[in-house]
């Protein structure tokens, strides 16, 4: 037990005192190391542990087995790999690799990261993810899934931006909420406001009815969808065709503005 808290002492020491290169940021701090090896030439240190833990500031990783270089402040990590950032965010993989420098990190391996919001938080799941903590933004890829509050979404690409707490999602992406389903090329959602904004082959199914359009604005807090562009609604056989159309879909309420046409079938 001591042999393992002085080798311990001796790579936080190394680290930060590792020339005019280590001034460039605080300290990196290496905790629970069972296993520390390091090569000169390419000032890369070897850790192994369960897990080991590095650590500047507010940023903390955790794997079984670290390769990090001082020099350059990068890392790759294997094996149960947690990164956290504060309370702002936490995500964990199966290998990692990144920069202590430049605050960001690439995961892969069934990734699952939590970001947080002023409301709730952002639950994610991707097979791999990229984060930048200086600029505060997660980008999801390959297959993901994201819940946040009563919300669901499924899409091929998702990035989270923090400061404006907004989720953009590109690949046919499926937002699930309650009883209504709305698939979209491209969507962006304001978790702030609770607003979504749809683009590209619009499609919106609620038991009460079933609308394409070109373009969607849907209001989570007031259940309200306004649709643009080739609106086309159908309820059972009757069918609504509009330039534009606010469907109050709680209710079952349709509105329609500029030119429209109605079919309705007794």
């Amino acid at each position: 037990m001591r042999v393992r808290a002085r080798v311990a002492f001796l790579i936080t020491a190394l680290l930060v005192g590792g020339g005019a290169h280590a001034l460039w940021a605080q300290p990196v701090e290496v905790e629970g190391a069972l296993r520390a090896e390091y090569e000169a030439a390419s000032d890369t240190w070897l850790l192994e542990g369960s897990p080991v833990r590095l650590r500047q500031g507010v940023l903390v990783l955790e794997a079984h087995s670290v390769r990090y270089r001082g020099r350059e402040g990068t890392f790759e990590a294997a094996g149960g790999v947690r990164v956290v950032y504060g309370d702002e965010l936490a995500a964990q993989g199966q290998q990692a690799v990144g920069s202590v420098r430049e605050r960001r990190a690439a995961l892969e391996g069934d990734v699952r990261a939590a970001y947080r919001t002023a409301d709730s938080p952002v639950q994610l799941v991707a097979p791999a993810l990229e984060l930048d903590f200086a600029r505060r933004i997660a980008r999801a890829r390959g297959g993901v899934r994201v819940s946040w509050a009563e919300a669901s979404l499924h899409a091929q690409e998702v990035w989270v931006d923090g400061p404006s707490e907004e989720v953009h999602a590109v690949g046919r992406p499926l937002v699930r909420w309650q009883d209504l389903d709305l698939v979209a090329g491209s969507l962006r959602a304001d978790l702030r406001a609770r607003v979504v904004w749809a683009a590209g082959g619009v499609r919106l199914e609620h038991p009460t009815a079933v609308a394409e359009a070109s373009l969607a604005e849907v209001l989570w807090q007031d259940r309200v969808a306004v649709l643009r562009g080739a609106v086309v609604v159908r309820r059972g056989a009757d069918q609504l065709v509009a330039d534009q159309v606010r469907y109050a879909w709680q209710r079952g309420v349709l509105a329609a503005e500029g030119g429209s046409r109605v079919v309705v079938h007794p």
